[in-house]
């Protein structure tokens, strides 16, 4: 797109590792909060078909306790998803500058399937709650009237009619809204996935323009599977800590329902966490040899470790049927997305390091330019050369020509280079012998040195 292009200024090798620190920020915010969303949305439509299959009220509960977990402020959605995500569009941008990739296009497709997803979880969100309030109505409706209508035989048949209207179109909007939701989420996050892949491999930079070769590669598959499963072990670890911390708030919850909750929360935990390496192995397959390091491999062995302490967590609490470990488990998790970005980055950053010096070559070719057009240009002038191309038509140092000899007007210039400088830029009638000096169009630096030149050959002729 036009827009991005248009954004793009170039940019120094300091300013290129600073965007780089950014993009790796931006997916440290980005990358927990969207598997969260995620897992929390499966988790919540998987326990709405079970409760819709078997009518048992401890799944629909667990399904809105889900929705309402990860959804509980839009600013945080705002600041968490669509800010990072914007970001790394423009960090994309200028670090891919020149290259012919679309990665910052697809990165904003993947932006605005996200907006729409988060619209729809919201909705399905608060459809959730109306569906209630209809449902307690029709009860209500069902208890006060009741007796009334055995006692008289008469029906309020247009509040009955009103409520079953409203409750079926809630429930559809429902249904609907999760659904699409849910889908507008995986694309958006495949996308995702697909176009950061694809940045990190230069020998695919040939497809950059071919959207099918982003999205149908091994890389972009074994990312997305990665991601699947961090995502249901991330929510996992989250549900534990949001029931089962301290002071949770959620005492007088039945205790049924808790346990319930621990079970399902620590057996998928476990399953997610021990299947998760395997998918880290397979990623670091698919990665092209020149994004591979020592760093890059080193971090992947302290993943691997996190993930092996994380499961081992899980595995002691399903045993001894605990939560004792239910805070150490998120924030193990947290900082295990923060390695895992570190290494995605320290692989985009060692696969581009000629596309950085690029990038630099053409910014100290944009700052020479750009120097040049001020003036400011940082290659020596003669002051020689100017006089001889700008002066010497019109004055001379021992003789009338257009304008009066130097050695008449160089004496009141004498330790007054400043001055000099400031009239050969903007030139005034001074003697009215003498016609006006016409401007020269001078750049500073160009008149400082036909100044300092004038003034040293007046102070060797006289």
């Amino acid at each position: 797109m036009d827009f991005l292009e248009q954004s793009v200024l170039p940019q120094s090798s300091h300013h290129m590792v600073l965007l780089k620190y950014l993009l790796m920020l931006a997916f440290i915010l980005y990358i927990p909060y969207i598997s969260i969303l995620f897992g929390s949305l499966s988790y919540s439509l998987f326990f709405k078909r079970k409760a819709d299959k078997t009518g048992l009220k401890l799944y629909k509960k667990f399904s809105k306790e889900l929705i309402d977990m990860i959804t509980f402020n839009k600013g945080a959605a705002f600041a968490l998803g669509v800010v990072p995500l914007l970001s790394s569009v423009f960090a994309y941008a200028q670090l891919l500058h020149l290259s012919g990739l679309n990665v910052p296009v697809y990165l904003l497709i993947s932006l605005l399937f996200l907006i729409a997803a988060l619209f729809l979880i919201y909705t399905y969100k608060y459809t959730f709650h109306l569906k209630d309030i209809f449902e307690h109505s029709s009860r209500l409706y069902r208890d006060k009237y009741a007796e009334e209508e055995k006692e008289s035989g008469s029906t309020d048949e247009e509040l009955k009619e009103e409520l079953a209207y409203y409750h079926l179109k809630t429930g559809s909007m429902h249904k609907r809204s999760a659904l699409y939701g849910l889908i507008f989420l995986l694309v958006s996050v495949y996308l995702f996935i697909g176009s950061v892949q694809l940045a990190a491999d230069t020998s695919r930079w040939s497809e950059g323009s071919n959207l099918f070769g982003v999205l149908f590669s091994w890389s972009a598959l074994t990312y997305f599977l990665q991601f699947i499963a961090a995502a249901f072990a991330v929510t996992s670890a989250v549900i534990l800590y949001r029931f089962f911390r301290p002071n949770a708030g959620l005492e007088g919850y039945e205790e049924d329902y808790r346990e319930y909750i621990k079970s399902f929360a620590l057996r998928s935990g476990l399953i997610s966490t021990i299947a998760l390496p395997a998918f880290v192995v397979m990623a670091i397959i698919s990665k092209p040899v020149t994004s591979l390091s020592f760093s890059v491999f080193g971090i992947t062995v302290v993943v691997l470790a996190l993930l092996l302490l994380a499961s081992s967590l899980f595995y002691v609490m399903l045993k001894e049927s605990s939560v004792k470990f239910s805070s150490s488990v998120i924030y193990l998790f947290l900082l295990l997305f923060a390695f895992i970005v570190i290494k995605d980055q320290l692989a985009f950053y060692t696969s581009t390091k000629k596309q950085t010096a690029l990038l630099a070559a053409n910014y100290g070719e944009y700052e020479k330019k750009l120097k040049e057009q001020f003036g400011i240009s940082s290659a020596p002038i003669n002051g020689a050369d100017i006089f001889n191309g700008r002066c010497i038509a019109c004055h001379s140092f021992d003789k009338k020509i257009v304008g009066p000899p130097y050695n008449q007007i160089m004496p009141k210039y004498e330790g007054k280079k400043d001055q000099l400088v400031k009239y050969i830029m903007n030139p005034v009638k001074v003697d009215p012998e003498y016609p006006a000096m016409p401007n020269q169009g001078l750049k500073p630096n160009e008149a400082e040195a036909a100044a300092e030149y004038l003034l040293n050959t007046y102070k060797k002729e006289k």
